[in-house]
């Protein structure tokens, strides 16, 4: 019941959109990427996917070397992805006609692996050894995200 509420409030918002003038629409455009940019760098921060469920956690680390031989390598600990939250990689682009936030550059090649649980290399060699990293979604439309479009419409409206 709920559902066919929102569908008809979002038949309403796309018919309100498409009689704003070009330069309203990338105006609003932009101000929600913007918010939506803002809610998944937070959420990659937190490594929770957009339905706020933690990623897959990092494989344990392995003894790869005995202590007599110099010690073990050490595999990463903590949260991931902390670099592909800031600006400089996770970018907004507006139109008229479309929104998007999305990875740049090397960073996008990376996101997309986990994105959607792809083959990799391990490092940047290409003659390293490949490995399947779990899905982890780290762009997507959480259910606040929807309520937050919502306000910035209305707010648009109000003027």
């Amino acid at each position: 019941m709920m559902a066919d509420g929102l569908e008809a409030l979002d038949d309403y918002l796309v018919d309100f959109v498409g009689r704003l003038k070009p330069a309203e629409r990338t105006k609003l455009g932009r101000k929600i990427a913007g918010e939506l940019q803002k809610a998944n760098a937070q959420r990659i921060g937190e490594n929770v996917d957009p339905e706020g469920t933690a990623f897959t956690p990092r494989k344990r680390a392995r003894r790869l070397r005995s202590k007599a031989g110099g010690g073990a390598l050490r595999r990463k600990q903590g949260k991931m992805f902390l670099r592909a939250r800031a600006r400089q990689h996770l970018r907004v682009q507006a139109t008229a006609s479309e929104s998007r936030v999305g990875f740049v550059g090397a960073m996008a090649r990376i996101m997309t692996v986990h994105q959607e649980g792809l083959e990799d290399t391990v490092t940047r060699d290409p003659s390293s050894p490949v490995a399947q990293y779990p899905m982890r979604r780290v762009l997507g439309f959480g259910p606040e995200d929807r309520l937050k479009v919502l306000e910035l419409v209305d707010a648009h409206l109000r003027g």
